[in-house]
């Protein structure tokens, strides 16, 4: 029996015998790459231990409890405690420990650090289990007895209940009931004896080899992911870097520096400052880093480039994507470990636009899902019991708690990083998942309903899901109150009652694919996207009837349509002030042309009130632009559809006589947009949130204007966005005479009872004066 492999010993199908993590050390080492000096203690000592275990107790009986999928959660514990009991306390025999102390004389001139000892299961990093974060590791091993202590503790770490969840839902535990309760302690030693239960747990492939290092001291380190392994995108690379040890980036205590490269353009297309500032040494010590360092990037962009050629280079050594494991010392990168990236299916494709919702938070998209809930905090250690409809809300994620959150809607932290143990199990399970935000446990309160986008990274205030719901009847009102819709299906118990549509989104058209549309346009999929407007245009028109159907055609800031598959947005600093709106339509006329189209196609299969909304419209030209090329379609403006504009910065306010002497059918007030324009606030920032104000005088001077103009010429006008329904500003538009208000579905309701006692209130004589 070989307990003892080097890395040039080891073949490609013996992960039985060296698990994941060294197998893939080892090809590693042979493929040239600068890894720590090691050796791995193969999982014949951990099967020779259970052996020795079971021969004079019921371990064995125990043991197949733990591997059966049946076993009841309340008795796991008390399994698990038995088996690390007996495994940290049962005498070892004289060839592993003869074995262990070969290691440590061979390794120790190398570990002038100390030594780190890893576990290495048999099912881990395999291209279906990453096993991320679940056993343990030990750091800072010094001395032969600490080794042979931590070697204990690497084994007993596969008997724990995470683990044994972790299995459950990997398929990987058996199905066997649970067997008869023996009688008497003899008669389960003779059971165990008799059946000898230790092949049981090699024949479903689960063991634990170790894998024994000589300890880097990193000055730096990180994670590098061969791919966005939200959006799949693979030509970006995610490199993570913080300063110090590793440990605190994948158990997602900071959140790291990120640096995303693209491979086409070999060039690093964004950055994102980290938060830290503590750094952990090898020994464990926490030390304050100096504020010069603080300030300055933990990676220079040579730096980036190199760790993405590793990332590369492992990705074609290993033949699938890799999440890599880093460190620098004394001048030289080190790769710790490479393990292939597991994601889960992507069982929701809905990515919400930022646009018209209320966004609450910021922070890393790691999940390609979104999931919506009430709100639940709790601390790193709280162990919760997790509803489906539970957003999970902490400071941090630590490994083993990530997997008693595999059935929650969604989870949001104020630190961590998509490439921690954490977020690589939330996302193998499939689960919405924001981590980094800095003030989530601050800003969310208990019980709030949210919704969040792992894609995007964004959580929203209300329930932005897909599922229907019935409302209760709403007073009519002379203000008429429109919706926003993004998922036509998600308003059919609304339509009866509202007065109109304020903008059908065509965001979940065109993003359900996850691909950038004009990419889609360029290799003849158009006609798929085309399909997709077209049907959802129809299903709305169908349920509105007569009432007004404001299609808002395509706003695509380069931010969020940047992080879909084969784009090639450009990097802009400030993108909501960008290129976006109708104006880089007119500069894409493919996208628009093909959305005319499917208005086209949609009016002549249903009929019904259609009207264009323009986007983000700064000039007049571009009004007239876009009329141009409705008619080259075959589309008639003011006559087929009507056009209308959004209003979203001031300049077009103070020359919107121009955009009215042009022709207009319509007006519609982006409203947030108008803010942020006005007083300079970006409405993304959390840093000046509190500056964010709607019912600013110069905001409501501007709308007066509007409202003025707007009467004197006859044009329909709707206030829309969520900061319209904020009770600072909504009884000034009751006042001002506007036609409508827009808010999302989730609002509807609320605003509609609270626009009937606003106009019973200001209401004299039947007719509504402006109190400008």
């Amino acid at each position: 029996m070989k307990l003892i492999y080097s890395y040039n010993e080891v073949k490609r199908d013996e992960i039985s015998l060296v698990g994941g993590k060294g197998l893939n050390v080892a090809i590693m080492h042979r493929a040239g790459f600068r890894v720590p000096d090691g050796l791995i203690l193969s999982a014949e000592a951990f099967y020779t231990v259970l052996d020795d275990i079971s021969a004079g107790t019921n371990i064995a009986v125990l043991l197949s409890d733990f591997l059966s999928s049946q076993t009841p959660s309340e008795t796991l514990e008390d399994i698990c405690n038995d088996f690390r009991e007996a495994i940290l306390t049962t005498p070892l025999t004289n060839n592993i420990q003869a074995a262990l102390q070969q290691i440590y004389e061979d390794l120790t001139p190398q570990a002038q650090a100390g030594f780190i000892v890893r576990s290495s299961a048999t099912i881990e990093d395999t291209p279906k289990a990453s096993f991320a974060g679940i056993l343990s590791s030990y750091p800072d091993i010094h001395g032969l007895e600490d080794m042979i202590d931590a070697v204990r503790r690497c084994w007993a770490s596969i008997f724990t209940p995470e683990a044994h969840i972790y299995l459950k839902e990997q398929g990987m535990l058996t199905e066997q009931p649970q067997q008869a309760e023996q009688t008497t302690q003899t008669q389960q030693i003779r059971q165990t004896r008799r059946t000898k239960q230790t092949p049981q747990i090699r024949q479903t492939g689960i063991g634990v080899a170790v894998l024994i290092q000589a300890m880097i001291p990193a000055e730096r380190s990180g994670i590098v992911f061969s791919m966005d392994t939200v959006t799949g995108d693979t030509d970006k690379i995610i490199v993570d870097a913080i300063f110090g040890f590793g440990e605190e980036i994948v158990s997602g205590e900071v959140t790291p520096e990120r640096y995303v490269y693209s491979r086409k353009r070999q060039m690093i297309v964004s950055r994102r400052m980290g938060r830290q500032t503590e750094f952990i040494t090898p020994t464990g010590e926490r030390k304050p880093i100096f504020e010069k360092l603080l300030r300055l990037p933990k990676l220079s962009d040579r730096e980036v480039c190199e760790l993405a050629e590793i990332g590369i280079r492992l990705e074609q050594l290993f033949g699938s994507p890799q999440d890599i494991e880093w460190a620098f010392s004394n001048g030289r990168f080190y790769v710790l470990q490479s393990r292939p990236i597991v994601v889960g299916e992507r069982y929701e494709k809905l990515f919400p636009q930022v646009g018209e919702q209320t966004v609450l938070l910021r922070g890393v998209g790691v999940s390609p899902a979104v999931g919506s809930g009430y709100v639940h905090m709790i601390s790193p250690e709280e162990v919760p019991e997790v509803a489906p409809n539970t957003v999970i809300v902490a400071r941090r994620i630590t490994n083993d708690l990530a997997v008693h959150l595999r059935r929650a809607a969604a989870v949001v932290t104020d630190e961590g990083g998509s490439t921690s143990h954490g977020a690589n199990i939330l996302r193998e399970f499939g689960v919405s998942c924001v981590l980094g935000t800095g003030n989530a446990t601050e800003k969310l309160r208990e019980d709030e309903v949210v919704t969040v986008d792992g894609f995007r990274g964004v959580v929203y205030e209300g329930d932005l899901g897909i599922t229907v719901k019935e409302i209760p009847a709403v007073p009519p009102t002379e203000t008429r109150v429109f919706v926003s819709i993004l998922i036509p299906e998600k308003a059919r118990s609304i339509a009866p009652l509202a007065d109109g549509v304020s903008s059908l989104r065509d965001d979940y058209f065109m993003l359900e694919s996850g691909v950038h549309p004009i990419k889609m346009i360029k290799e003849g999929l158009g006609p798929y996207l085309e399909d997709n407007i077209t049907n959802g245009i129809i299903q709305t028109l169908s349920m509105f009837g007569d009432k007004p159907v404001w299609y808002k055609t395509m706003d695509a800031p380069t931010d969020e349509f940047g992080r879909l598959k084969g784009s090639e947005d450009v990097e802009e600093r400030n993108p909501l002030f960008g290129w976006r709106g109708i104006g880089r339509e007119l500069e894409e006329p493919e996208m628009l042309k093909l959305e005319l189209r499917a208005m086209k196609r949609a009016l002549h299969k249903a009929g019904g009130n259609l009207g264009i909304k323009l986007p983000f419209i700064r000039f007049v030209d571009e009004l007239v632009k876009a009329k141009q090329i409705m008619r080259e379609v075959g589309l008639k403006p003011h006559e087929d559809v009507q056009v209308g504009i959004s209003v979203e910065n001031p300049a077009v306010v103070f020359t919107l006589g121009d955009f009215i002497n042009e022709g207009i059918d319509f007006i519609s007030i982006g409203l947030s947009d108008l803010v942020m324009c006005t007083l300079a606030v970006d409405r993304e920032s959390q840093k000046v949130a509190d500056l964010f104000r709607p019912d600013h005088p110069a905001v409501l001077h501007l709308l007066g204007e509007i409202a003025g103009a707007a009467r004197r010429n006859g044009i329909f006008t709707c206030v829309a966005g969520e900061s319209a329904r904020s009770p600072e500003v909504l009884p000034f538009l009751i006042k001002s005479g506007f036609d409508a208000i827009g808010v999302s579905l989730s609002f509807f309701a609320e605003t509609k009872r609270e626009v009937a006692r606003l106009e019973h209130e200001v209401q004299e004589g039947g007719r509504y004066t402006a109190e400008l």
